[in-house]
């Protein structure tokens, strides 16, 4: 404070002069009298020129904030380009799983995959469903596309499906066109395999592959793949045949999972059909001794 008093002292005629020459041009803005108004005009018109010939320069400050503003407008824009794609994505997902043409016996929910996870060698999806919405271990999962894998296991309030990517799973299949039968099976990679298929029987790049009434575990005629190539296995009469899947596991966002196998009444009315069998069966007489 001090110094600043003392630098006062120092200049103290130029502040001085400098607050008077403000008063004075504040006077003249502010004045109304007739001799006042050529010389305000005569200013004006030097300031409007100073700042025409002076507008092209770039002002920083200006473009600094504008390329903020545009910076922000591109992210919020880009923020909402990704989630329309993603509606449209999930849209069109939705529309062809309410086109789902369900077997007669069949009844399944729909869910949403909320987690996807590898674990070693097995790739796991997570269901928005659980044992409250009446999933159980080993139903079928599956999308509009075709066969997505089984549940393995289940809480409450969610399940872990296994999808087919998993060396543990074993699924009865046949081809469409000629009715080849064969266990599918994943070896690895992006290709899933049906071993055992004699090289006579008749089974070309294409066909689709579908699950076969033989399976305990999925209903039968759910597509689960097409063959991409064939390979004879050395020195054997039989050829391995690689597919890819219909429906990815890794791809989908969301499945059906069938809560009642039509196989599991099949099995019921032939257990039906024997014990009403046994039962009408002549009761043999027998004879004295």
């Amino acid at each position: 404070m001090r110094r600043l008093l003392q630098l006062f002292i120092l200049f103290k005629e130029y502040v001085v002069l400098t607050v008077l020459v403000l008063c004075s041009f504040l006077f003249m803005a502010f004045s109304k009298t007739s001799e006042i108004q050529p010389l305000r005009a005569i200013t004006t018109l030097i300031v409007g020129s100073l700042q025409s010939t002076g507008s092209w320069l770039p002002n920083p400050f200006a473009i600094s904030r504008e390329n903020n503003a545009l910076r922000d407008r591109n992210i919020l824009l880009t923020s909402e380009l990704a989630s329309l794609r993603k509606a449209k994505g999930e849209n069109a997902e939705l529309r062809n799983m309410l086109g789902l043409k369900l077997q007669p016996g069949w009844k399944v929910i729909a869910a949403d995959i909320v987690g996807k996870t590898t674990i070693g060698d097995r790739n796991m999806l997570t269901l928005s469903l659980g044992e409250a919405n009446g999933i159980e271990r080993g139903m079928p999962v599956i999308t509009d596309g075709g066969l997505v894998g089984r549940v393995f296991a289940t809480s409450n309030g969610f399940a872990i499906a296994e999808g087919l990517f998993n060396p543990s799973l074993r699924i009865a299949v046949k081809m469409t066109r000629t009715r080849v039968d064969g266990m599918l099976a994943w070896e690895g990679g992006d290709e899933l395999v049906v071993r055992n298929i004699p090289k006579a029987l008749d089974v070309q790049v294409g066909d689709l592959v579908v699950t076969s009434e033989y399976s305990t575990l999925f209903p039968s005629d759910v597509p689960v793949g097409s063959v991409v190539r064939i390979e004879p296995e050395p020195n054997s009469l039989f050829r391995k045949v690689y597919l890819v899947p219909v429906a990815h596991p890794l791809k989908v966002e969301h499945c059906f999972v069938v809560l009642k196998d039509p196989k599991i009444e099949h099995e019921k009315v032939l257990l039906q059909t024997k014990v009403s069998e046994e039962l009408n069966k002549p009761v043999k007489k027998v004879g004295k001794p």
